[in-house]
């Protein structure tokens, strides 16, 4: 069924009227017409099982028949700190972190990163990501569009755990500690998963992520690159808990 994210839905009302890109999108792309069923999502986790009662591009206007919790999202929120990758990988990472149920994706500045934009660069490109993070969870039927926080750099990164958190730090020199093994200790927490560039963290890096309480983990032989390493981290994550 056709999904439309409307962030400040009263789910409570009985008539929902959408104008913009997403009337012209119900209307004159998908083609949908009166009595045809969709669901509006308020962005915050419920669904509105709706009713369109008329299908114009400027305005398309639906009855609320019914209001659930959404389905897709998992039990725990995880939150990715990716350090800037070269290139458009970010927007890769933000695709498939969102289809894969993340809660949030911070970007952080750390030594070895390649890119490193000012925060007002930076800034320009949040709306392209945020509407790549939103296309990206009505595609994949999520109930909440995850968020892109502000670029930060790494020990502001580390120290800004929540006291509910799980620190993760994705280390390639860690021999012992599995991700798997970690993961299935963690009860009642959020997931803060740390993750580096194409040159992984430096050492200074390592000795703070140790001194704000992160746990170091493998995954195993093979180093993934940056771009694989939160696919893998979601996918687990989604295996475990969802």
């Amino acid at each position: 069924m056709t999904r439309i994210f409307f962030p400040g839905l009263d789910i409570n009302g009985k008539t929902v009227v959408i104008t913009g890109k997403d009337s012209v999108h119900i209307a004159s792309a998908l083609r949908m017409r009166q009595g045809e069923s969709l669901i509006i999502c308020d962005g915050e986790g419920k669904d509105a099982v709706c009713i369109i009662k008329s299908a114009k591009p400027d305005e398309t206007v639906c009855e609320i028949v019914d209001v659930k919790p959404s389905p897709a999202e998992l039990p725990v929120k995880t939150f990715i700190y990716q350090s800037l990758p070269k290139g458009d990988k970010f927007e890769f990472i933000i695709q498939k972190a969102t289809e894969l149920g993340v809660c949030g994706i911070i970007p952080v500045l750390s030594d070895r990163c390649i890119s490193r934009p000012d925060g007002k660069a930076f800034d320009k490109k949040l709306l392209r990501y945020k509407d790549i993070c939103k296309e990206a969870a009505q595609q994949c039927g999520r109930g909440v569009i995850p968020q892109i926080f502000p670029l930060v750099d790494f020990k502001n990164a580390v120290s800004s755990l929540p006291d509910n958190a799980a620190g993760i730090f994705c280390y390639e020199k860690e021999k012992n500690t599995s991700l798997r093994s970690v993961l299935s200790g963690i009860k009642g927490k959020e997931i803060h998963v740390f993750i580096g560039p194409e040159g992984g963290f430096s050492d200074t890096e390592k000795e703070l992520a140790d001194a704000a309480g992160l746990v170091s983990v493998t995954f195993g032989e093979r180093i993934l690159r940056c771009e694989t390493a939160p696919v893998y981290v979601m996918s687990a994550v989604s295996y475990e808990f969802g």
